[in-house]
Parts: structure tokens; C-alpha cells; sequence
């Protein structure tokens, strides 16, 4: 029950979607610059940003 957002300050945030209202559970870093794109495929998580990469993150691995 995660939810994942892309922000202006380069950084994806993890959400857990159980609580009312929703609770910042962990942030992942690595962009110099907004993100502006995500999408899933099983246990990854792909980050695209302005900065001109693509990142993919192991869901399975990321905390929490």
C-alpha cells in the first residue's frame, strides 16, 4: 500500500496510503533535477527528471 510522487526538489517521495491522511514513510535521492516521471514494472520503480536520466529503483530493496 505505497503510493510514489515525483517532486520539483528532485527527490521521489514513498508514501504509505494505509493511514488518513497519507504518511511521507521515506524519500529516495539521486536526480539533480525535477522529476517529472514514474512508472512501475514488478519490483522496480523508473524515475525520469529534467536532468536528463532515468533512474530505476528496487522497490523490493528500498526502505521501508
Amino acid at each position: 500500500d505505497r503510493l510514489y510522487s515525483g517532486s520539483e526538489d528532485a527527490t521521489v517521495l514513498v508514501w504509505d496510503t494505509t493511514q488518513s491522511p497519507p504518511v511521507s514513510l521515506h524519500t529516495l535521492t539521486g536526480h539533480t533535477n525535477q522529476v517529472r516521471a514514474l512508472a512501475m514494472a514488478g519490483d522496480r520503480l523508473y524515475s525520469g527528471s529534467w536532468d536528463t536520466t532515468i533512474r530505476v529503483w528496487d522497490i523490493a530493496q528500498s526502505p521501508p
